[in-house]
């Protein structure tokens, strides 16, 4: 086997900016000065969080910035289950990562831990069959999320599983935005240093409670034996005719019970009128803010009611900074994001582009108060299409420690500049706005 790029070397962040700029951009940003008196855990919930999010606690919450933090942890943790392993991953690609991911799940299953493996048919589309099905012989339970089969409609390949999910017995859960790639790998590494960020919850109860959004998709999913031993017939039929006939169960889970640590409410959108829980929770934060809002988002087309509350909270005085990517791997997402920069910088929101590679993330911070990490993008996929999980943290350490992190990734971007955005070329005008038209297909 090839060795892992993500083992044996130690985890590092990203080059920090030089103190000059750090510097330039601080001072030009203002936050409004903190509380007098601390604020406890449970007055932030009240804040910022809505009567239906049910929050347990995490004994500690891990920041993990890029892949070089978070694969060698998510890997450490697999290396030492004892009882079980569930992952749930939109990507899974079979490179350097993924053999090192895969292998990992093979030595779990050795050593008598139950694993179970979830990947998304298109986020994961060319996987071959040695690849998994080295996985199936070594004992891993293996399940595809929405495969093309003969009796599910071509519509339902829409609907996908967008969530990044890991949860190690009862004692680790990871989330966040970072697939199974080589492509987040640092480019010394042979990546291209993609910018994303996941985190660790420690704790039974915050595991279990994702272990509850992992089995919802487990349910839903087609067990990779089942989608093997349909090939020909799909081979066959789909020759012959088109059949469009939808097959679906719903076994909704609950979970939970608070303890005492770190405040966490892993929220995901499970069923049909849960889909606007994840964009409702930013809502409510955005809202309720009283010194800033930070947000770093991969593909940034949000609905009008959240631009209509970025703008408030920056006509309110408070800084607004959302920092989206210039460099997308979506181009077409980027144009779309783009024909919106006119409106929220009139509006006093201010835009950074991240100048290097892609940024992956999906982070907003709140008032030194509210995090929030997960899968979920502002557009019209997460929002009515896709499984999505986050995790909501009501710690002001995380928090700050979150705030930091954006602000250093700031010091990296150039800020839009609203004058200089309207002088842009009438041929990229159009095209923006023809993204735009498109956002809902995007």
């Amino acid at each position: 086997m090839e060795p892992s790029p993500h083992r044996g070397s130690p985890a590092k962040r990203q080059p920090t900016p030089d103190a000059s700029s750090v510097d330039q951009v601080r001072k030009s940003i203002v936050l409004a000065p903190p509380p007098v008196d601390a604020v406890s855990p449970r007055q932030i919930r009240r804040r910022y969080g809505r009567p239906d999010m049910h929050f347990v606690q995490a004994r500690a919450a891990r920041l993990l910035v890029n892949a070089t933090e978070a694969f060698p942890a998510m890997l450490a943790a697999i290396d030492a289950a004892v009882d079980r392993v569930e992952l749930e991953t939109y990507t899974l690609r079979e490179d350097a990562t993924g053999r090192a991911f895969q292998q990992a799940m093979i030595r779990a299953t050795s050593r008598g831990v139950r694993v179970r493996l979830l990947y998304d048919w298109i986020g994961s589309f060319g996987l071959s069959r040695r690849f998994v099905g080295e996985l199936v012989e070594a004992g891993v339970a293996v399940a595809v999320y929405h495969p093309l089969l003969v009796r599910r409609p071509l519509w339902a390949l829409n609907r996908r599983d967008h969530r990044k999910i890991l949860v190690v017995d009862d004692a680790a859960a990871f989330t966040g935005g970072i697939n199974l790639g080589d492509e987040y790998n640092s480019v010394s590494d042979g990546g291209q240093g993609w910018r994303d960020t996941h985190v660790c919850l420690e704790g039974p109860e915050v595991a279990r409670t994702m272990a509850a959004l992992f089995e919802y998709a487990w349910r839903r999913a087609t067990p990779y034996d089942a989608m093997r031993t349909r090939r020909t017939q799909i081979r066959h039929v789909l020759r012959r005719r088109w059949a469009n006939l939808l097959h679906r169960k719903e076994h909704p889970e609950v979970a939970s019970g608070p303890d005492e640590g770190v405040p966490v409410s892993l929220v995901g959108n499970e069923v049909w009128r849960y889909r606007r829980r994840i964009h409702l929770a930013h809502l409510k934060a955005i809202g309720r803010a009283r010194r800033y809002v930070m947000l770093e988002n991969a593909y940034f087309i949000p609905s009008k009611p959240v631009r209509r509350a970025l703008i408030k909270a920056a006509r309110r005085g408070l800084f607004v900074g959302v920092v989206v990517t210039k460099q997308s791997d979506v181009p077409i997402a980027a144009y779309a994001t783009r024909w919106l920069y006119d409106e929220l910088l009139a509006g006093g929101v201010r835009l950074f582009e991240w100048p290097d590679s892609m940024m992956h993330a999906k982070t907003a911070v709140v008032d030194d108060a509210w995090s929030i990490i997960g899968s979920y993008n502002f557009d019209h996929r997460s929002l009515f299409h896709q499984l999505e999980c986050v995790a909501v943290i009501a710690d002001t350490a995380f928090a700050v420690e979150m705030r930091e992190q954006i602000l250093t990734d700031i010091a990296r971007c150039r800020e839009v500049s609203l004058a200089a955005h309207r002088r842009r070329p009438w041929w990229k005008k159009v095209l923006e706005f023809v993204a735009f038209l498109l956002r809902h297909w995007l």
